[in-house]
């Protein structure tokens, strides 16, 4: 088999875990009798930009080698896109004509790479080794050392140039993406990840890197030395948490100054130019060890630290310390966390937060038992030999030889445009509207959201290849609109996110419990409207299993489920409340309420929380919303705080300045049980963790002591509440965990895919209940605008599209002088004026090349 291997970096020229995996799976297929060629990336500054030439591998295989250095700058143009290197890679292409293609990586040598092979009908594979992929600065981590939002498009980070930037940037690679056969990642983690940023899902596999020798690390003897030693390895760089280890050490020395000591290697570096001395702490700065030295390093090691900022796609030394007996502490970076199980053989804490690690190195020092349980526990873990790795890839390749590859980019969807037509504005209006729309505008289709007594509703209703329906009342209008539609072969779908459908639970519907009689009536006059509209339809939209069990039952229609998920609006302004501090101040307890229909709810849990008030004297509560608390919260004075009904746009903020989120549903009640568990997607965004009730939609979404809570019973609530109340570090390990969690289980672009598929799966239903239908004379077309769903300019950290009328070389150079401004700028306030002296001339540095 002819196999071309192309990679941006290749020893000799360039060392590091990602040019070494390419290297190790040429050199195997090579001995195997395979014809292998390698293009790769030079880095020398002595050569000229473009400079070619052909050498040979210390193994016999050939290595085309183009000059790439004036390219690797993340944010220089040709890092993306090089039509030099890509006219070059073309002709090598056609002298070798390989039957597969195999790119490792893309940096400075450009996406072309993948195009032209697709080009010429050579199957394609890529190996995603790291998140280049999403994030210009490969590690989802920025400038400041904080790690950035998973999912970038829902977030605000900046990257190399600006949050617009980023978004063409990515835009540009996932096309190029598209031309690939298989996308491979190193890890599940790194899959999630990059499914959750937009890639293929249905093209993404695990292929884990492969070593030379994989021998079995027995457990050694464990050498004798008084206290607990922990060992840290990630060296001078700040993204694999030299600083945050530091300042661990510096805290814990201060609580606990005896029983422990570290060992850090490699740290020397980082010490020197921040001017950090260890003096007066238990702590050792020592060269990295070698290989043939490991076996004494961990014999000499009671726990490992791996505090990473920066995500992790993979943890070789993870493993190798587990395998040796050694348990490890290591940040919520993704990789180190497919071995490492929090509580058994070892502990996770959340990235880029020292005061965690400290507890969790004090945890250890003072907890004998702990060490020694995580010790038993911390036991061999598969290592892959290279040899497996070939195997699963030469198989891959003759799978990919038997077929024609798919070399186009793929086809528009037979959907183009949908047309969402609603009944109310609000929360509901963003979740089952707004955000699909927003969401299928990254699939490409167009979506119009339209008040079912707007104008325009006719004219788009016309052109829509799909129509949805959010909860409308029936009218002569809207019943037409939708006959016409289906008449015509186009799919329409009705949409609710609550039990409003069906007269026969009007006892448990809460909005009627509270209305006067005349208005309860009226009230139940629209809950059959929306009944006879969803009789219309081809399908029903639903966002819990619940309501879409509850629709099929009722009506006889095809229900489909789409849960409530992330917004590229709402991400956004999460994450800039993610971003900043909480308000100083007390610890705090919050329910968000909404509307005043959920005072049931709060009544079930008051007693509870006043309990955890009185267990802690110094806590607030805050109430949001509408609800009404009793009067027993009176004595608590400016202890219970009261903020009334808030913008959407302001919600991020308040529930940032939360420390423990409630969601309240009283049990046994359909209509709670069918509600979504969107309180809490909303607290999770910001890194807020939530005590739930335990509904289905809440079940589903908390995993109870990992991303949340759940409470049952008011002793659980009241147990769980006092215990949250009393462990800061568990509080934001249950948030980083939920918010993580979130993003990769509900991002817009899997929202997309997911959206776009019910719409493709609706077929024509015909009626099958005997519902008889209650319609509204008539209720003519108006100028209906709809609430806005965009953020205030305020809002914006880093404004998305702000740009200037300049030609495209000096737009590019603006946008990076006004990116090295800002970034300038948050340096200073965040480490100071000494901080910014020491980093700036780096910078120009950098700029400059």
């Amino acid at each position: 088999m002819r196999i071309a291997v192309v990679t941006a970096h290749f020893p000799p020229n360039f060392i590091s875990g990602g040019s070494l995996a390419p290297q190790r799976l040429a050199k195997e297929m090579h001995a195997r009798g395979h014809e292998v060629s390698v293009y790769a990336g030079s880095f020398d500054r002595t050569r000229p930009a473009g400079q070619t030439w052909d050498a040979e591998d210390e193994s016999g295989f050939p290595v085309r080698w183009i000059e790439i250095h004036p390219w690797v700058g993340w944010s220089d143009a040709n890092n993306i896109d090089n039509p030099v290197v890509t006219a070059d890679y073309r002709q090598w292409l056609t002298r070798i004509r390989p039957d597969v293609v195999h790119v490792h990586s893309c940096q400075a040598i450009g996406v072309g790479v993948v195009e032209a092979a697709a080009d010429a009908g050579i199957p394609v594979v890529v190996t995603m080794h790291d998140f280049w992929w999403c994030c210009a600065r490969q590690f989802l981590a920025d400038r400041t050392y904080r790690p950035c939002m998973l999912v970038v498009d829902a977030g605000i980070c900046p990257c190399e140039v600006d949050h617009h930037w980023l978004g063409l940037r990515n835009a540009r690679l996932r096309d190029a993406l598209e031309r690939a056969a298989v996308l491979l990642c190193v890890s599940k983690s790194a899959a999630d990840v990059m499914a959750a940023n937009g890639v293929d899902p249905t093209k993404l596999r695990v292929d884990e890197n492969g070593l030379d020798q994989v021998t079995e690390i027995a457990p050694p003897t464990r050498a004798s030395h008084a206290g607990v030693t922990f060992r840290y390895t990630g060296g001078w760089n700040e993204m694999k948490g030299a600083r945050v280890v530091v300042e661990a050490a510096r805290e814990l020395a201060a609580a606990v100054p005896t029983g422990w000591r570290m060992i850090a290697h490699d740290l020397e570096d980082f010490l020197v130019a921040n001017d950090v001395s260890l003096a007066g702490l238990p702590v050792q700065s020592v060269p990295a060890f070698t290989p043939d030295q490991a076996a004494a390093v961990w014999a000499a090691t009671d726990v490992l630290l791996l505090p990473s900022i920066m995500r992790e796609s993979h943890s070789l030394v993870t493993r190798e310390a587990l395998s040796a007996g050694v348990p490890v502490i290591c940040t919520d970076t993704l990789g180190p966390e497919e071995v490492v199980a929090d509580g058994v053989n070892g502990l996770v804490v959340p990235a880029a937060d020292p005061s965690s690690l400290t507890e969790a190195m004090r945890r250890v020092v003072a907890d004998d038992a702990l060490l020694s349980a995580m010790r038993r526990e911390a036991t061999a873990v598969p290592v892959r030999a290279i040899t497996d790795q070939v195997d699963g890839l030469l198989d891959l390749y003759g799978e990919l030889g038997q077929t024609v590859p798919d070399t186009t980019v793929s086809s528009t969807p037979k959907i183009g445009r949908v047309l969402f037509i609603v009944g109310i504005d609000g929360a509901p209006l963003r979740y089952r509207a707004f955000l699909p729309a927003e969401a299928l505008s990254l699939a490409g289709v167009h979506a119009d959201v339209r008040h079912y007594r707007d104008a325009s509703v006719p004219e788009l209703a016309a052109h829509a290849d799909a129509i949805v329906v959010y909860r409308v009342p029936a009218t002569r209008e809207v019943l037409e609109i939708i006959g016409d539609a289906r008449r015509r072969g186009v799919p329409v779908a009705y949409d609710v996110d609550d039990l409003i459908f069906d007269p026969d639970l009007a006892s448990e519907i809460p909005a009627l419990t509270i209305l006067p009689p005349d208005d309860a009536a009226l009230w139940l006059e629209g809950v059959r409207r929306y009944r006879t509209t969803l009789e219309a339809c081809d399908a029903f939209i639903g966002s819990t299993i619940g309501l879409c069990d509850h629709a099929n039952a009722v009506t006889g229609l095809a229900a489909f489920r789409f849960a409530n998920g992330v917004g590229l609006l709402t991400g956004q302004q999460s994450d800039a409340a993610a971003r900043q501090d909480r308000a100083p101040g007390p610890v705090r307890m919050g329910y968000l309420s909404g509307t005043n229909t959920h005072d049931h709810d709060w009544a079930m849990i008051e007693a509870s929380v006043i309990a955890a008030l009185d267990a802690h004297p110094s806590v607030e509560l805050w109430l949001v919303g509408l609800v009404a608390a009793s009067a027993s919260l009176d004595r608590f004075g400016d202890r219970v705080r009261r903020l009334g009904f808030t913008e959407w746009t302001a919600l991020p903020t308040v529930l940032r300045d939360l420390d423990i989120n409630l969601a309240p549903l009283t049990p046994g009640s359909r209509f709670n049980e069918a509600k979504s568990a969107i309180k809490c997607l909303e607290a999770a965004l910001v890194g807020t963790p939530t005590v739930a009730s335990p509904t289905e939609p809440f079940r589903e979404a908390i995993a109870s002591g990992v991303n949340g809570v759940l409470a049952s019973t008011p002793q659980g609530w009241t147990d769980e509440l006092n215990a949250l109340l009393d462990d800061e570090v568990r509080r934001h390990r249950l948030g980083a965990r939920a918010r993580r969690d979130a993003l990769l289980r509900w991002s817009p672009h899997l929202q997309a895919r997911t959206y776009l598929s019910i719409l493709e799966s609706i077929q024509p239903a015909t009626r099958a209940s005997a519902w008889t239908d209650v319609v509204a004379p008539s209720e003519p077309y108006v100028n209906r605008p709809l609430e806005a769903y965009e953020l205030p300019l305020e809002a914006d950290e880093l404004p998305r599209r702000w740009s200037m009328a300049l030609p495209p070389p000096m737009r590019m150079q603006y946008r990076r002088m006004r990116a090295f401004l800002w970034r300038s700028y948050r340096t200073y306030r965040h480490y100071g004026p000494l901080g910014l002296a020491r980093r700036v001339p780096g910078r120009l540095r950098k700029r400059s090349r």
